[in-house]
């Protein structure tokens, strides 16, 4: 017999919060890219008559989110995961194997609707290379914060050891300082198909760049299980629950990472900036390095979100992002679903209106979206996608 899903009462929603607020980043990054393929500039390319409005646009969507919104992805999904399996595990549903079972399910729904997701609407998916990197999570289902202090430390290593790996063989690269007009002609040839094409004639460049994106997640997704580790043992830790108790640990968090990443998101910003404005510069060894150093900043963001929490007005903006988190997964899709209809050729074309209109459309839709969360949850108690999510999940295993 089916349970009903969690309750908002049983849900936190700072966690919520912070989905929400992070899909607004990523859809601020995501919609500059997303009539370009994987070997335009990350901002897309600044045109001729570009405004100053434009250019403000790369530097401050690079400057403080593209590289630095994943993680908070990232923590929420494991902090998420630590807190279902002891929600599963306490209610005696039978051993970790069948927690195992449950999480596999998960998984598995995950990876394939990803890979549908990337395939056929956008090509920078997160959903699928999240369930593949989550399979190493599985060894730490019931354990305690010392094992995750333990993986911790070990996914901190390789994480460190493929960074320097990656950054020292990019230096060593024999690649020029600059493309080929040939090449530039194919990036910009690409960028029409996106733009102005129909949907068939997007299929082909849609699948070379996703396999690309998936090739080039075996670089990053040591980082992203180290990140699941660490949202883990903040939830069985208890920090976010109660942030008051906790203020000393969140503003070491947030000085300490503003000093690591505020630099490093410096020198990237104005890298994506000199990358928009000129599509034929090829990222040193040095850049590569910094940006995959990015990261560094996004604690920041959690921890000022904990302290925010600890004042009436943080309150009050928790309560009103946390709907958009709780729907998580369905305001995800649909913004890729309305990227494709408002930038595509296959909808209104307007990819080439500038990076300050379709940020603008960014905000639209985000906003657009916040609305109905909050209307649809006086409804329902999840969205469409999480309810077939569940559903898969627990079939044939029950419910808690």
């Amino acid at each position: 017999m089916a349970s009903n899903p969690a309750s908002a009462g049983e849900r936190e929603d700072l966690i919520d919060a912070l989905r929400g607020a992070a899909l607004l980043g990523i859809l601020l990054v995501n919609i500059q890219s997303f009539a370009w393929g994987v070997a335009a500039p990350s901002m897309g390319v600044l045109w001729d008559d570009a405004s100053v409005l434009d250019s403000l646009t790369v530097y401050l969507t690079s400057l403080f989110l593209e590289y630095k919104i994943y993680p908070i992805f990232c923590f929420c999904f494991g902090y998420g995961f630590a807190i279902m399996a002891r929600r599963w595990r306490l209610a005696s549903i039978g051993d970790d194997a069948v927690v195992k079972q449950r999480y596999q399910r998960r998984l598995n729904f995950m990876l394939v609707l990803g890979l549908c997701h990337g395939s056929l609407i956008w090509f920078g998916d997160i959903l699928a290379r999240y369930a593949l990197a989550a399979h190493f999570l599985l060894p730490y289902i019931g354990k305690g914060p010392r094992v995750l202090l333990s993986g911790i430390k070990r996914w901190a290593k390789i994480t460190a050891a493929v960074t320097v790996i990656g950054g020292v063989l990019s230096a060593l690269s024999s690649a020029p300082p600059s493309l080929t007009d040939a090449e530039v002609e194919d990036i910009m040839r690409v960028f029409d198909v996106y733009a102005h094409g129909d949907y068939l004639s997007t299929m082909l460049p849609r699948l070379n760049d996703y396999l690309w994106v998936l090739i080039s997640w075996l670089l990053v997704f040591p980082q992203a299980v180290l990140i699941f580790l660490i949202g883990a043992l903040v939830a069985q830790m208890g920090w976010l629950r109660a942030p008051a108790k906790h203020l000393k640990k969140w503003r070491i968090v947030l000085f300490s990472s503003l000093a690591a990443g505020i630099p490093l998101s410096l020198a990237s910003a104005n890298q994506a900036l000199d990358w928009a404005a000129g599509a034929a510069l090829i990222p040193s060894g040095a850049m590569s390095f910094a940006l995959a150093l990015a990261p560094l900043l996004s604690p920041a963001y959690i921890a000022a979100a904990a302290l925010l929490t600890t004042r009436e007005f943080g309150v009050r903006v928790v309560r009103a992002l946390a709907p958009m988190g709780r729907l998580a997964l369905t305001n995800y899709l649909m913004q890729s679903i309305l990227m494709l209809g408002v930038l595509s050729g296959a909808g209104f074309g307007q990819a080439d209106q500038g990076q300050f209109v379709v940020a603008l459309i960014a905000l639209g839709i985000w906003a657009m979206q916040l609305g109905f969360s909050h209307l649809y949850l006086r409804y329902f108690q999840q969205g469409p996608a999480e309810a077939c999510w569940r559903w898969y999940t627990y079939r044939s295993t029950g419910t808690p």
